[in-house]
């Protein structure tokens, strides 16, 4: 146990001293005020039947904790899911692996040290809603019991799950990078519905407050909203005074589901976990006849064709090196899946291609062109391009040419047939779509110096924009006509040029 405590110790210190966590706690004080906005903003996070509960600890206490069950599972397992990747980036892996302690008393102290950042997350949490309830002024009776007791039984159970589910996902290999990333966006995306549908925690909690409003309330006929609505003149919310619940049982045993999940997670973490043994001994798989084929005779002929293409200027040559390297390391099952894509794209319907299938493709380069803006130093070149003749500006371009090239290549099946069929609008919001996802892949790797950022925020873009048509996040116009209407492709196009131009200016300053 001296062990476990010790690890947890330094540990803790390790990451809170990070500045990611600083900000990381202000921007959580920011969404809390987000959580519940001004009584005369166009907008509210929690409506029950057109009302929503005056600003006391009781009302505060219950939607936060509803809030945090919704949106802090996407926040807070990516910003954990690092425990074990600090280790081998602070090379202390194989220190680590040539101590004493045992590798469950290891993953329990980083299963530890993530609870108690998260738990420090939602204490600051709690601390603004104070502030925030002193400062609307609606009720100045604070009753400290009403704010916590929904934290610590709907919210603290959760937190456990989710820092047992970014232990596990760092223990499996392949679950390790971006792919884990963007599964559990899925996975996140999945929950929310299921938690709201449950017949206890936030689910029962929220029909309770439905059933006290309808009784309450009877000739009123409104809408039920979690999340984000929008409200105008003609249909003000309305307000009432809401004086809480007391915790039941029901709602303990709504946390049984979330421990089972924290401990069949900590189990896993636990068979998979190799306690860095195998952190610095690389692997040497045996390629299979097909996989050598391929990689030699018909990736050898490209090249050469390639070369042939791209010899005569500087810029080309450049195009073709930048290629290779965002292509290289990939799986040759990724390339099937590439070519596979695009003849799915020629033979379905115009209305799947577009609502379905042309988003599908762009996110199976989500984790390839992620790696924009750390090609260099992944590879051991930042040395070579810092010192060669070529401009930065040049190698930028060069850079985002060949990514979207890429993007492009998963996408020739649709310009194929929007050209054909002389869909010319669709063809310029296909080029616009393209441009944005580079431009935000390479953004986010260049400011942030990691994969992660474009892992996480564009799969959000892409779900609520093109797959659910929000209109002004859809970056592709899936319902072409009103989005020519609103003006976002021109909008889009700003943001692409704005967001490369950034990209290419901060990278010519380093």
């Amino acid at each position: 146990m001296n062990q476990v405590w010790q690890c947890i110790t330094a540990d803790f210190k390790q990451r809170t001293r990070q500045q990611s966590f600083v900000v990381t706690l202000l921007a959580m004080s920011v969404l809390t005020l987000l959580f519940f906005p001004s009584p005369d903003a166009h907008y509210q996070t929690l409506v029950i039947n057109g009302y929503r509960g005056i600003y006391n600890s009781a009302w505060l206490g219950i939607c936060l904790a509803m809030l945090n069950v919704l949106f802090l599972p996407i926040i807070c397992f990516y910003l954990v899911k690092n425990a074990l990747e600090l280790d081998r980036q602070s090379m202390t892996a194989e220190l680590i692996a040539a101590t004493p302690i045992s590798k469950l008393s290891f993953l329990l102290a980083k299963w530890c040290t993530s609870v108690l950042i998260l738990v420090s997350i939602v204490l600051v949490m709690l601390l603004s809603s104070i502030v925030i309830q002193l400062y609307y002024g609606e009720s100045y009776q604070i009753d400290l019991w009403a704010l916590a007791w929904p934290q610590v039984v709907l919210v603290l159970p959760m937190l456990l799950a989710i820092a047992a589910i970014a232990i596990m996902f760092e223990s499996i290999k392949w679950l390790r990078g971006g792919l884990g990333n963007v599964v559990y966006f899925f996975l996140w995306i999945g929950s929310i519905v299921q938690t709201i549908e449950s017949v206890s925690g936030i689910g029962a909690l929220l029909d309770h407050i439905e059933g006290e409003v309808a009784e309450r309330f009877p000739l009123q006929q409104g809408d039920t909203n979690i999340g984000v609505s929008i409200s105008n003149e003609a249909n003000e919310i309305n307000t009432f005074v809401w004086q809480g619940i007391e915790p039941t049982i029901t709602s303990l045993w709504g946390a049984l589901p979330l421990l089972f999940i924290c401990l069949s997670c900590l189990a896993l973490a636990f068979i998979f976990f190799d306690r860095f043994s195998k952190n610095s001994i690389p692997e040497n798989k045996p390629s299979s006849w097909l996989s050598f084929t391929l990689q030699t005779r018909v990736g050898g002929l490209l090249d050469t064709f390639f070369i042939a293409l791209t010899k005569h200027f500087a810029f080309t040559r450049l195009l073709r090196l930048e290629l290779k390297l965002i292509l290289k390391g990939h799986s040759m099952y990724w390339f099937i899946g590439l070519l596979v894509l695009n003849i799915i794209q020629l033979f379905i319907s115009q209305k799947l291609l577009i609502s379905l299938v042309l988003p599908i493709s762009w996110l199976w380069c989500v984790l390839v062109i992620s790696q924009l803006g750390q090609l260099e130093k992944q590879s051991n070149t930042l040395e070579l391009v810092t010192y060669s003749k070529q401009s930065s500006i040049l190698q930028s371009l060069a850079c985002y040419c060949a990514a979207w090239i890429l993007v492009a290549l998963v996408s020739m099946g649709g310009v194929i047939r929007f050209a054909g069929s002389a869909e010319w609008l669709l063809l310029i919001q296909l080029i616009i779509a393209i441009s944005f996802t580079v431009s935000l892949a390479y953004f986010c790797g260049t400011f942030t110096g990691t994969k992660r950022m474009f892992e996480v925020l564009y799969p959000a873009l892409w779900y609520i924009g093109p797959i659910q048509t929000a209109l002004y996040v859809d970056f592709f116009g899936v319902n072409s006509q009103a989005s020519w209407q609103a003006g976002v492709p021109y909008y889009f196009v700003v943001i692409s040029i704005s967001l490369l131009m950034l990209t290419i200016s901060t990278k010519s300053i380093h």
